[in-house]
Order: structure tokens, then C-alpha cells, then sequence
């Protein structure tokens, strides 16, 4: 039998029609750009898009890549108990520990304690320093960083790590400073919230113009105010959430609405009368700890989902628009988790990684408060230049806080210990294991937390933990329904030496229920864990273990490591991958110690009668 693609007329003047057998088709991904979708069904859903991505995120060249790992930076114990908040400024990592005391953490990782009861008592009066704490806030404000718990007064640290209460300088008092969860700078003011009060539930306090220490019953000069806005919320509680800033707004974020306003609006009297004259309705805030200003822009989380506001070109108000409907459902099966069983203010966070274009949203997977096993974290990529917006799930971390440098590094907080987050473009933060320099952590990948039982690691570069990635496509049909396929080969361009499996599900396979292990009672299914079919058992129709296109190839390298007979992918090579299907789809896991890269993936097949 000859192809007529390579002899159309036929050999020997016989007809190419009667010659004519079934051509070898590829289809070819290299679109990776809708990220994480779990609210289309994949039966319908464009290959760009894939139904698992976790630990895994689309890199800067547009390839599907395995997120950058964690090396540990600094340990705090000798000061703090655990960390509950960090803040960059002045080229030091502020930490608050949860015992109320802070330290600095200069550009070596050395740590300083610069607050406490002792530090406190040397001040004037010898007041005490702060209790113990869950929740803290920051803000800079006038070249200084203002520092607030929600119990004691509001403390004010230098440029050169010196601590103090703040104060109001004519009066050389904190009396009217308030006591206040939340604070952010905006513009020539200074604006706290989250009174835990009876009755200031709902209460905003501005300062002075540009005088933080200033604030309202100090000295005159001053057009310090307070403001109730709890009548102004048009429904839901009137308790204030958290502050954020958009563009030259104050938005001030209840649980069900958001107050934008405008500071430095002044009546006839020179007195100081901030506007709030608008409402967004049916979105709110769960923490102040939620919401990040991204350029001209600002992001926060409610209940339902993860929003930003924009102002109507013509008209100026300010609107909310929905940015996590694609990711929705697993949204809000974390929050629901949550909702009736820790303070979800005090440990859901976020954190903007200006250099990614990263939202990182972290959210505990416990059910309380002694049983967070870890944070999971929403990445939301944006890039409004390169138009990307897409998804991405991150696990394995119990990151409670994290900041940014001024050089755009990320600094992600577990216990006592600051870890930071590679990133995959720069040569020298380039990190491919978690948690690499915890001594905890030992060569079994096991943590422990006692230093006991175990002789730990001594080198970083031993030390770590795999990042556990899995890439799972949509269904497939290669847009030909109705036509039985036969797989042929597999082809991938990739960069990178770490180790991956590839699995292939077909429309035979994938669904048949026999694979599951689960009972079933008058014809009903019965799970044990509540969670329905859990796809992680099926057995795939296909299954093949490959190395990324930087591997040296089978066997030993030179440097006489054991790369485990798996496939090298930087050879214009196809593999054999023969199975029956209608409908398949590719699943892509390992665990990584080292940087891999999918610029493609193809799959070689041909296609059979529809009645086969």
C-alpha cells in the first residue's frame, strides 16, 4: 500500500484513490495563556486553558514552567515566636512577632530586635511595649513606617531602625492617637480603621495634613477628623474590613460594599470634610490583608471571588469588575472551609510580585486554627501591556505573611524563619527546591520541628523539598468527534533537566468505574472522602517518563548521577504512544529539584473510520 500524499497518481498508472490509506496528523500546543479553568467544562474548553496547573505558572517567554522554589534568607527565633507580618522599608525586612516584639533584617539576613517591653521602657515615661498580637498592618508615610495591632498604640520606625509610639509632636502625647487594625498612607494623609472598640466599629481616623502624629483633640494647627461611616453602607455589616487606594480615592472595604472617598475636601470654614458620596455594591473585603494597589489599580477578595475596581471613563464612578470567575469554584470551597472556623481576617493574605506580575493569594486549607497543614496559594498573573491574564494554583507552602524588596525579591514568612522565592530569570536567584537552608529539613524530605530523632542536613544545597507540579489538558477530540483516532508518537520541545511523567487518558479509560476502588450502594455512589471520583487513581491508557531537553540523556551523566532511564526531549525525536481513542487528554507531574520548561507538546495520530 502507497500514500498518495507521496504518490498522488499512483505507481504504476494505477488510481491513487484505491491506494489511498489514512495520513499521520499531528496536533501541536504551544498556547499556554488561559492557565487554570475549572469552570468550563474541559469537553468544550480550548487547549490553552488546562484543568490542573498546580505549581506551575506561564514564564515570561509564554512557556508553561514549574514555579520558582524557596531558599531560607532568615531566622528570627531569637527574637520573635512567630512571625505575623513583614514590611520592606528602608533596605531592611521589618518582622512583628506574635509575642509583640519586632526586629529588623538587614540585606545579610542578620536580625536586630528594635521593640519590646525593654525597648519601650527606655522611652519617656516608661511606657510597656506591645501585648501579644495575631493581626498587624504597615503603611510609609513620610519617610517613616507606621506600624499598627489593633491592641496597643501605633509604633513608628526610622529609617535607621529606631522604634517609637507615635506621637504628636506639639504635645509630645499619644493620647489621640488611635488604636487601630488597619492603616495606609494616602496622599497627604494618614488614615487608620478596625477599632476594636464598641461602637468605632465602623469609624475612620485621618490625621493632620502631612503630620501622622497628629490627630483629632491634639494641638491646632490641625484638620485631623473622624468620620462614622457605618450609615453610609447600603447593606451587610457595617464593620470596616480594610483600607485600600485607587488611583485618588481612599477605599474603605466593609463586608458587602466599598466606600470609595476623597481626603482634602474642605467647606467654607477651612474645615476638613472628606467626601463619601458613592457605593460599590455586592463586593467587599475579608481582610485588609487582602487588597493590593497594582499600579492605578486595586485588587482585593470577598466571599464570592477576587475583583479590581475601575473608574468609567466619562462618568468618574468607580466600578468593581470580577477577575477569578475562572477559578471560582475553588475559590470558594477554600473561603467556605474557613468561614465558620478561624479568623479569616487574621490568616487569609496576598501579596503582589510586581516582577511576575503576581496577585498571590494565600488562603489556610484548615479547619482551625491549630490545623493549618497549609497555605495554598490563588496566583492571579496580569500583565495589562502583554494582555496576560490567567490562574494558577500553588501548593505545598505554609507561608503566613511575605513582603517585597525595592529590588522586587519576595520574602514569603513560615514560623520563625524568612525564605526567599527564586525567580526564574535572574542566574543568581535561581531556586528549584522548597524550603532549601531549613535544617529542619532532612534528606527524607521529612520536617521536623523539635531538632530531634534525626541528624539534619548540613549543606543547603541537600537540604529542600521537591516541588510537586501537575499539568493536566482539557479533553481533547482533534476537532474531529466522530472519527476514531489512533495515537502514534509523542513529541516536546522543553528546556531543563528535571524528570517528568507523562499520562494519557482516553474516553475508555478515564471514565470507567471499576478503576475507582469505590463502593457503591443501590446504585448510588458511596466515597469515603466526600470529594467524589478522585482522578488520581484512574489508570492511565498510556504512561512514559521523560527528561527535560537540557538532560544529558539515558543513564549516567558525567558527573555519575542516575537520571533514571528516562527519555531525552531536546532531540528532534517521537516517541511510540499507540493507543485507541475518541476523546483523550495529557496529564504532566514530577517532582522537580530542578527548572523545567514545556515550550510544546505534540501528539502524532491517525484517524480511522467512525465506525470503528
Amino acid at each position: 500500500m502507497v500514500d498518495s500524499f507521496l504518490f498522488p497518481t499512483g505507481p504504476r498508472g494505477r488510481s491513487a484513490t484505491v491506494q489511498r490509506r489514512n495520513l499521520l496528523l499531528d496536533a501541536t500546543i504551544r498556547d499556554f495563556s488561559g492557565g487554570w479553568n475549572v469552570v468550563d467544562n474541559d469537553l468544550n474548553l480550548d487547549a490553552k486553558f488546562s484543568k490542573i496547573l498546580e505549581n506551575m505558572q506561564r514564564g515570561v517567554d509564554g512557556a508553561n514552567e514549574v514555579r520558582p522554589g524557596t531558599l531560607l534568607f532568615a531566622d528570627t527565633s531569637e527574637v520573635l515566636d512567630e512571625i505575623i507580618g513583614v514590611e520592606y522599608f528602608s533596605g531592611y525586612i521589618v518582622a512583628v512577632g506574635k509575642n509583640g516584639k519586632i526586629c529588623s533584617i538587614d540585606s545579610t539576613g542578620n536580625v536586630n530586635e528594635i521593640w519590646s517591653d525593654l525597648w519601650a521602657n527606655n522611652l519617656v515615661g516608661n511606657p510597656s511595649g506591645w501585648d501579644a498580637t495575631s493581626f498587624v498592618s504597615f503603611a510609609v508615610f513620610n519617610g517613616e513606617l507606621y506600624v499598627c495591632n489593633g491592641v496597643n498604640k501605633p509604633v513608628l520606625i526610622t529609617p535607621n531602625m529606631t522604634a517609637t509610639y507615635v506621637i504628636d509632636l506639639a504635645d509630645k502625647s499619644n493620647a489621640n492617637t488611635p488604636i487601630a487594625r488597619f492603616v495606609v498612607a494616602h496622599g497627604r494623609f494618614l488614615v487608620m480603621a478596625g477599632s476594636l472598640t464598641a461602637g468605632e466599629e465602623d469609624r475612620l481616623f485621618i490625621s493632620a495634613t502631612d503630620v501622622g502624629g497628629t490627630w483629632l483633640g491634639d494641638s491646632d494647627p490641625n484638620d485631623a477628623v473622624n468620620i462614622d461611616l457605618g450609615s453610609r453602607v447600603p447593606s451587610g455589616s457595617q464593620t470596616i474590613k480594610g483600607l485600600g487606594r485607587f488611583r485618588d480615592k481612599i477605599m474603605v472595604m466593609f463586608e458587602d460594599a466599598v466606600l470609595p472617598g476623597t481626603l482634602g475636601v474642605y467647606d467654607t470654614d477651612s474645615n476638613h470634610e472628606p467626601t463619601f458620596d458613592d457605593a460599590i455594591e455586592n463586593v467587599g473585603a475579608l481582610s485588609h490583608r487582602i487588597i493590593q494597589t497594582i499600579g492605578e489599580d486595586m485588587i482585593f477578595g470577598d466571599v464570592n471571588g477576587v475583583s479590581s475596581v475601575k473608574r468609567a471613563l466619562f462618568t468618574g464612578s468607580v466600578t468593581s469588575d470580577r477577575q477569578s470567575y475562572l477559578i471560582d469554584p475553588e475559590y470558594h470551597a477554600a473561603i467556605e472551609e474557613l468561614k465558620s472556623t478561624i479568623t479569616i481576617e487574621d490568616k487569609v493574605w496576598s501579596l503582589w510580585d510586581s516582577a511576575a506580575s503576581n496577585y498571590m493569594l494565600f488562603i489556610p486549607n484548615a479547619t482551625n486554627n491549630s490545623q493549618i497543614t497549609e497555605y495554598r496559594c490563588f496566583v492571579y498573573k496580569r500583565n495589562t501591556k502583554l494582555k496576560i491574564e490567567s490562574w494558577h494554583d500553588w501548593r505545598n507552602w505554609k507561608f503566613t505573611c511575605g513582603c517585597r524588596s525595592s529590588l522586587k525579591n519576595i520574602f514569603l514568612c513560615d514560623g520563625t524563619q524568612v525564605f526567599q522565592l527564586g525567580d526564574p530569570t535572574d542566574k543568581n536567584n535561581t531556586t528549584f527546591l522548597d524550603y532549601m537552608g531549613d535544617q529542619e529539613m532532612f534528606s527524607d524530605e521529612t520536617s521536623f520541628g523539635d531538632y530531634t530523632g534525626w541528624t539534619p542536613v548540613t549543606s543547603v544545597a541537600d537540604s529542600g523539598i521537591p516541588i510537586k507540579f501537575i499539568w493536566e489538558l482539557p479533553w481533547s477530540d482533534n476537532n474531529k468527534r466522530f472519527l476514531t483516532k489512533n495515537s502514534r508518537y509523542l513529541n516536546f520541545d522543553t528546556t531543563g533537566d528535571n524528570k517528568f511523567t507523562v499520562d494519557m487518558f482516553t474516553d475508555n479509560t478515564y471514565y470507567d468505574r471499576n478503576d475507582f476502588g469505590e463502593d457503591f450502594e443501590e446504585d448510588e455512589l458511596k466515597f469515603d472522602d466526600s470529594l467524589g471520583w478522585d482522578v488520581n487513581v484512574l489508570d492511565p491508557a498510556l504512561t512514559m517518563q521523560f527528561e527535560g531537553g537540557d538532560a544529558p540523556g539515558f543513564g549516567n551523566d558525567e558527573f555519575g548521577e542516575d537520571f533514571g532511564g528516562g527519555r531525552p526531549t531536546r532531540l528532534e525525536k517521537l516517541y511510540s504512544w499507540t493507543s485507541k481513542y475518541k476523546l483523550q487528554k495529557l496529564r504532566f507531574s514530577g517532582d522537580a529539584v530542578n527548572p523545567l520548561k514545556f515550550i510544546s507538546v505534540s501528539l502524532a495520530y491517525l484517524t480511522g473510520s467512525p465506525r470503528r
